[in-house]
């Protein structure tokens, strides 16, 4: 029987094979070219996860050619570094992070390599924003900054991410991503960040994760997904880090869990150069954000992969399961219903709030999971589609539109030759309080309006059927199938009442 480690190795070779030919020559230099857009995505970090990626590989596997193969990409890196810092969009801490790796793994074979590495980092600058899932990896830098100059500047910069990191974290383990608190939430850069910090303390940090890791694990929904809430809705950027996370702290069970997620959708996703765990083809860029691309998340994703083999069991945490959802995400979990529902941030659209992030049922299995997709503003401009961000959520959403009262039989009389000049539709998303309760084998959801207008329930289902009836103010109101949207799993099924004016709304699952 395949042991995780085994498995995690499976994983690797997959992702290897299809990264790997992704690296070309291009004006007499490797570079690693995007499968979608044709180009290297030098501004990111892509080229330098996929070159420590094989450089490590390699050093597991005593298997030169990979290894040499690495090197040689990382050559044309450097020869290229002064130029791709200037670009606009450089991701420095990826990047600085990716080769403090490689100058780990070196030995005396590379002497100036390693000489050459130090000189860049150290001359290097830190990106200049406090995103808190690249804090970890800034700290991880400076350490090393440190440990080559001896400079206490650099240490002091180590400390603050530190400092900041602590800022962000609530009681229960949940971190925010920005700061000052309450801009942003999600699933994917809370584990980042947990992740990274694992990673640190592996390799001689000292910093508590207990309650950050079971803050996670009480997350994780029953069909091994941990990725369901937020910007990151089921991009793969979180499943490397995830991987690691488990792996590195002993997390047996849950990682075989984690696996089973992953596994199945991992060659679907490769296939299609795709970034998320669907059916998608990877060139429509559908419903991902303006700064996603394939190469760079499938290279993220197999550096991570490669860690999690590497540093397998090596630091063992013994997480502290939260008692109260601080941060905002709320779990409800028994044996027959899984419900998770978040407060809401201020940022983004896919993070606002309160919001459903997912239900499931013994009997259904997952009838709906992720909330909203991008939107205009913030990163989101580009791939995805308003009428599908708002279709895919599970909650109110108040209906406006001109009623044409030119049919009523007086006025039209009086004026028979009015009517309405445009049709029109608006319709806003209600974020309203909410409460979740399990009785007599029933699942309840009561969404609590305040408002004046007519409002619908809007159910995206993964399940064909009707899985829940809905009343309003007690009274039944029927739930209607009126058409399909892909999201960012698949297809799903949106389901609908007609609008409808009630202070308390219900669904109820059986």
């Amino acid at each position: 029987m395949n042991t995780n480690r085994d498995r995690i190795e499976a994983a690797i070779g997959q992702v290897l094979a299809k990264a790997s030919s992704w690296i070309k020559t291009t004006d007499g230099r490797l570079q690693f070219v995007d499968p979608v857009d044709d180009i290297e995505i030098s501004a990111h970090y892509g080229a330098t996860h996929m070159a420590a990626s094989m450089i490590l590989w390699g050093n597991c596997h005593q298997d030169d050619s990979m290894r040499m193969r690495g090197l040689a990409l990382l050559e044309s890196i450097l020869d290229r570094w002064d130029t791709n810092v200037k670009l606009p969009a450089f991701h420095f801490d990826f990047n600085n992070f990716a080769l403090c790796l490689v100058y780990d793994t070196l030995d005396k074979r590379d002497e100036d390599l390693k000489k050459r590495i130090c000189r860049t980092i150290v001359r290097t600058p830190d990106s200049n924003h406090q995103t808190v899932n690249w804090l970890p990896m800034r700290m991880v830098v400076n350490q090393h900054r440190y440990e080559w100059t001896g400079n206490d500047a650099f240490m002091a910069k180590a400390k603050e991410c530190a400092t900041q990191i602590q800022k962000a974290t609530y009681q229960d383990g949940g971190i925010d991503d920005r700061l000052p608190r309450g801009i942003s939430f999600n699933l994917q850069y809370d584990l980042a960040t947990v992740a990274v910090l694992q990673y640190a303390n592996v390799h001689g940090s000292k910093e508590s994760i207990e309650k950050e890791l079971g803050f996670l694990l009480n997350a994780v929904a029953p069909d091994g997904d941990i990725n369901y809430q937020g910007r990151g809705t089921n991009q793969i950027f979180a499943w490397g880090l995830w991987i690691y996370l488990l792996a590195a702290s002993g997390q047996e069970e849950m990682l075989v869990s984690a696996l089973d997620f992953l596994e199945p959708k991992l060659s679907m996703m490769l296939d299609n150069n795709n970034m998320m765990l669907n059916g998608w083809h990877g060139v429509e860029k559908y419903l991902w954000w303006d700064y996603h691309y394939a190469s760079v998340y499938t290279a993220h994703l197999l550096l991570w992969l490669v860690l999690a083999y590497q540093d397998y069991g090596k630091q063992k945490v013994i997480p502290k399961i939260p008692l109260t959802p601080d941060v905002g995400l709320h779990i409800h979990r028994s044996d027959k219903f899984f419900v998770s529902w978040f407060e809401g941030r201020n940022e983004y659209l896919s993070e606002k709030g309160p919001a459903v992030s997912c239900v499931w049922s013994m009997n259904a299995g997952v009838i709906c999971k992720g909330a909203f997709a991008p939107w205009h503003g913030a990163f989101g401009n580009e791939h995805s589609f308003d009428n599908v961000s708002l279709a895919n959520y599970c909650g109110l959403i108040e209906v406006q539109n001109n009623k044409d009262i030119s049919k009523n039989r007086i006025f039209h009389r009086l004026f028979p030759s009015a009517g309405p000049k445009k049709f029109w539709l608006r319709e806003l998303p209600v974020f309203c309080p909410l409460n979740v309760a399990e009785r007599d084998g029933a699942l309840t959801i009561t969404w609590c309006y305040e408002g004046k207008e007519e409002v619908v329930l809007n159910v995206p289902s993964v399940p064909e059927s009707q899985q829940c009836e809905v009343l309003a103010d007690g009274k039944l109101q029927p739930l209607t199938l009126i058409g399909k949207i892909r999201n960012q799993y698949g297809w799903v099924n949106v389901f609908r009442t007609r609008p409808m004016m009630a202070s308390q709304i219900c669904m109820i699952i059986q």
